[in-house]
């Protein structure tokens, strides 16, 4: 994945930290603790009204310091469908929403703001989002984030050119008024998505470009509910993101659990098997933390869904469904599951377990089509010893085994997991030894790795960068060469590594012939090339682990094609992100030409 903060970025040496607007250095610990410091008192000086609105570790002018446990989603839109019912029929404009972005072009030489009434507190605290991508357009075009525009057009606008200036208006009966004057930006990029962020707290906004403090001012009172898109005439943009959340939501109740199997009546269901799926759905506009059955813990897919089976033991057995949000807030959801007079017999492979224990349901699903199994090796680190914390990684990893054990046939008892400071250097590495005994010639195997990743330029070298390693000492680092290396001697059938980080090309084979399922394959799908890539907002997927999620969820294809998802999430992440995904077989490790096939239950 990254090297750097917030992004999984690759480190050139010598430069060990890169300064990237996508990458957000944040300062070592006794300069945070000053900074946090100054801005507290700050806060209790200035804002003495508001000061018991911040939460510990508040932090207004860090994109990252309110997390996302205290925002609430007011308005959330990214554009994979029209299903909050935008207008794409105006004459003046050429609209259209595909791939997961908003086309808009203007026709004319007057501008224009697409925009939608959001109605929230105005006196509270706020944060809006708007991520879009320059196109095309004469002279220096302008686009942007309108917010709290009223039926009479007074708005205010925070606006950005491709030449990378920007600029906050106010627009008052019809004239605008510069509330911040242009300013140069090099947080600003041409062609690449560029995220505008305004955030407002006690009483200031606090302006960000691609997550860098480029403003702040006094915060005034929003006109009227509607947030939206402005761009200038002759102009054409792609909108990846719009969002609009209320800070500090106080949030008291629990989520909400659908059950969609069994069917439940007067909390009693009466069953002939004592193997019995238990699947549904959990939603909490906090977000869900925790979901439990019987006080097992259970996968969620990222729509919120679960399955798993529950091995009856007792004539009568309880069932409970217990979900947390991030708030802490529980629900919790009680039925018990009553033996018929003759069962059906259950013989499990093992003694069965004493309590009623939850397993998923792909642990009964058949083997793969060579008569072995689907293994996936998940490697996860946010926390690091020296180096600086990711948001997402674990999470993109429990994501994507989620969908892979709930919709294709991979089984979560051949799952394996290294999360945060289980990923030290030696534990890798004896996970991968463990691999060379445990996975057979029949096995497929998917690794996924999310971390830190580092480059030196001088050698032309990669690195994953471990939990424990310390800042820019090689060897505490794990080369390309090295996971190579490993690979070649892993007799799986088919091998695909996935890498949230930076990877070395060289590793790549130069041409293919024909590929097909029969023949062993060894392929690696990275989520850029030789550069810096973002972790993401916290609590989310990173923007690589986000579509490729997506589009295993969407997919409907029953068996798919490995170089077949390779292509379809390069494409989605070139266009919404500024990253080159590669994918392809990899060189001397064993390869015959083969692909793996992802096949769904």
């Amino acid at each position: 994945m990254n090297c750097n903060t917030f992004s999984r970025t690759c480190f050139s040496h010598p430069q060990a930290v890169s300064h990237n607007p996508w990458t957000m250095k944040r300062p070592f610990l006794s300069i945070r603790s000053a900074h946090f410091l100054m801005l507290l008192l700050l806060s209790l000086a200035c804002f003495p009204l508001q000061a018991q609105e911040y939460r510990a570790g508040w932090t207004p002018t860090d994109y990252f310091g309110i997390p996302g446990r205290d925002k609430q989603n007011a308005f959330f839109d990214e554009f994979e469908n029209n299903q909050h019912g935008w207008d794409l029929g105006q004459s003046v404009l050429q609209e259209e929403i595909r791939d997961g972005d908003f086309f808009i072009a203007t026709l004319t030489s007057a501008g224009y703001t697409k925009r939608r009434s959001v109605p929230m507190n105005h006196t509270g605290n706020y944060e809006a989002e708007l991520r879009v991508r320059y196109v095309r357009g004469e002279g220096e075009s302008q686009m942007g984030l309108t917010f709290g525009r009223d039926a009479r057009g007074n708005e205010y606008n925070f606006l950005a050119t491709p030449q990378g200036r920007f600029r906050v208006i106010e627009v008052r009966n019809g004239r605008p008024f510069d509330l911040i004057g242009w300013q140069a930006s090099g947080a600003l990029t041409r062609y690449s998505y560029n995220s505008l962020m305004i955030r407002k707290v006690a009483d200031r906004w606090y302006f960000f470009i691609n997550e860098e403090l480029v403003g702040q001012m006094p915060a005034r009172e929003l006109f009227g509910n509607d947030f939206g898109i402005s761009l200038s005439g002759n102009m054409a943009i792609e909108v990846d993101l719009l969002r609009i959340s209320e800070i500090r939501t106080v949030d008291n109740t629990g989520p909400e659990i659908v059950l969609t199997s069994p069917v439940v009546k007067q909390g009693v269901v009466e069953v002939t098997d004592r193997v019995q799926v238990v699947q549904g759905r959990v939603h909490d506009v906090s977000g869900v933390s925790d979901l439990k059955i019987n006080g097992y813990p259970i996968r969620m897919a990222t729509d919120g869904t679960f399955i798993a089976s529950l091995q009856i033991t007792e004539a009568v057995s309880t069932v409970e469904i217990v979900a947390l949000d991030r708030f802490r807030n529980s629900t919790v959801m009680q039925f018990s599951m009553k033996m018929a007079d003759n069962p059906v017999v259950y013989r499990p492979p093992q003694p069965m377990p004493p309590t009623l224990k939850p397993t998923y349901a792909s642990e009964v699903s058949p083997l793969n089509e060579f008569g072995g199994k689907n293994y996936i090796v998940l490697i996860g680190i946010n926390q690091y010893d020296y180096w600086n914390t990711l948001h997402n990684a674990v999470r993109d990893c429990n994501d994507l085994a989620g969908i892979l054990t709930s919709q294709y046939r991979f089984e979560q008892e051949n799952v394996i997991t290294l999360f945060n400071q289980q990923a030290t250097r030696e534990n890798i590495l004896e996970l991968f030894e463990s691999l060379q005994d445990r996975v057979g010639p029949n096995d497929n195997l998917i690794i996924y790795y999310a971390g830190h990743g580092y480059y030196d330029t001088s050698a032309g070298l990669g690195f994953w960068v471990p939990a424990d390693a310390r800042l820019n000492k090689v060897p505490d680092f794990i080369g390309n060469s090295t996971i190579h290396d490993y690979l070649a001697t892993i007799n799986s059938h088919h091998t695909l590594l996935i890498a949230d980080a930076c990877y070395a090309g060289s590793l790549f084979a130069r041409s293919r012939g024909i590929i097909n399922e029969a023949n062993r394959s060894r392929w690696a799908f990275t989520s850029g090339d030789i550069e810096k890539v973002w972790d993401g907002q916290p609590g989310e997927n990173s923007p690589f682990a986000r579509h490729l999620i997506r589009f295993l969820q969407s997919n409907t294809d029953p068996q798919l094609r490995a170089n077949e998802l390779i292509e379809a999430v390069s494409m989605v992440v070139q266009r919404n992100t500024s990253q080159n995904p590669r994918g392809d077989a990899l060189m001397n490790v064993g390869d015959e030409g083969g692909v793996m096939i992802l096949h769904r239950k």
